[in-house]
């Protein structure tokens, strides 16, 4: 059984590795050459760990996502790429929803000629 010093290090490196390949854990895992049920025990009981791994994954997950949507925006032109990164980054390009009131005395009465 591994020391406590020696789990530390094992999973400063995991950590290491986890930021290097892009927060995709089975990767980190062949790189630091643990198994992946060996991290998930680890994330299991240590919330410390858990906390740091998720806030990589986070991170890396953000960094191709904004990756991916600047490719779509710059190189194919998407248009709807376009807008949505628009309305997520800044509100003078959100989309007014637009509400009606539905009276259900007034259809009622349309129904029946009413109003004449």
């Amino acid at each position: 059984m591994q020391g406590k010093k020696s789990t530390k290090r094992d999973k400063k490196r995991f950590l290491e590795a986890l930021s290097r390949r892009h927060g995709i854990v089975s990767l980190a895992c062949k790189e630091a050459g643990i198994s992946n049920r060996t991290f998930y025990n680890w994330c299991d009981r240590d919330p410390e760990f858990a906390e740091q791994a998720e806030e990589i994954r986070e991170i890396e997950i953000g960094i191709i996502a904004e990756d991916r949507m600047a490719e779509a925006i710059i190189v194919h032109k998407d248009m709807a790429m376009v807008r949505f990164y628009l309305q997520s980054r800044n509100r003078k390009y959100i989309q007014k929803l637009q509400t009606e009131i539905h009276d259900p005395t007034k259809e009622l009465a349309d129904l029946l000629c009413l109003d004449e």
